[in-house]
């Protein structure tokens, strides 16, 4: 019975050696060696999902990079801009898209359904903290285990190679050339729209915000151009009253009704190029005429907005 204990103990701690080998040395290595390098010159990033990344052509900014991904909710956004800032100390400026659909709650699944995590947690596993962890467990245990395995073996392909470099994973401007059809193309479908609000999306937007002031970053929310008849819209009212209850103290940079064309547009929530390259070009006039020190950011952008101006 004595050896058949010892021999079962014995077992156990080779396993718990084998799992710590295995899991936690290669994401200890992944996260100490990872490599997101932003260029010396680009002093202002942008980060969010599929909207900006669609929305702000970076080839036409001055000293800007985007860095929004699709379908990223604010939780993954975390994790990529912890590593960022800290990394490159030459970035003065943090833009953060904050648009209608992300408040809402399909921003829970987007964060831990499998379809998402699957995607986002194997990129991001390496920098995330017990707290982080701790609420995808509690909200999707069973796919948590399969993405960890997921997430395990891409780490294991990563220090096997040596390849850290996240350079090329982390977004970028996405160039789309389809326009628009009446909205048969758009992501975002009518029946979609939640009267439940995301309030995870909106504590990971708030974590962003502190970890970049902190860091010294000055730090705007912003609203890429929407088509009129974007459907989460409707939450316009809502939307407003959490910007104005959670992110008072932020200044917000509002673009949603930059005025462009039906075939400015590939759906109801994104731009396609040829809608991208002309906001691209008007904003980096703004920024490069002092938009973002201006004491009254939204009016100077409103005023810019008039039939008149443009």
């Amino acid at each position: 019975m004595n050896k058949f204990l010892k021999r079962t103990v014995s077992f156990i701690i080779m396993t718990a050696c084998l799992l710590v080998s295995v899991i936690f040395i290669p994401n200890y290595v992944v996260d100490k060696k990872s490599k997101f390098t932003i260029q010396q010159h680009r002093k202002m990033v942008l980060f969010g999902h599929s909207h900006p990344e669609c929305a702000f052509n970076d080839t036409l900014i001055t000293n800007f990079q985007n860095l929004a991904y699709s379908a990223e909710p604010y939780f993954y956004t975390y994790q990529k801009i912890k590593k960022v800032l800290s990394q490159n100390p030459h970035i003065e400026t943090v833009l953060i898209e904050f648009s209608n659909n992300q408040i809402d709650e399909k921003m829970n699944d987007w964060t831990w359904g499998y379809k998402y995590m699957s995607s986002m947690f194997p990129k991001y596993a390496s920098f995330m903290d017990r707290e982080d962890i701790n609420l995808l467990i509690k909200n999707n245990p069973k796919d948590f285990m399969s993405c960890m395995s997921i997430s395990t073996r891409k780490n294991l392909v990563r220090v096997l190679t040596g390849n850290y470099n996240f350079s090329d994973e982390m977004g970028g401007y996405l160039r789309i050339g389809k326009l628009y059809d009446n909205g048969k193309t758009a992501n975002d479908a009518k029946d979609k729209v939640s009267a439940k609000f995301s309030d995870v999306n909106v504590s990971y937007l708030k974590k962003i915000v502190n970890y970049s002031r902190a860091r010294n970053k000055k730090v705007f929310l912003v609203r890429s151009p929407h088509h009129k008849k974007y459907e989460y819209l409707k939450n316009e009212t809502a939307f407003v009253k959490i910007r104005n209850t959670e992110f008072a103290d932020v200044d917000f940079l509002d673009f949603n009704n930059f005025p462009l064309h039906d075939d400015d547009f590939a759906d109801y929530g994104h731009l396609n190029y040829k809608g991208a390259d002309k906001f691209s070009k008007w904003f980096n006039t703004m920024v490069d005429s002092g938009l973002l020190q201006d004491e009254n950011i939204q009016a100077l952008i409103d005023q810019n907005l008039s039939p008149t101006s443009m």
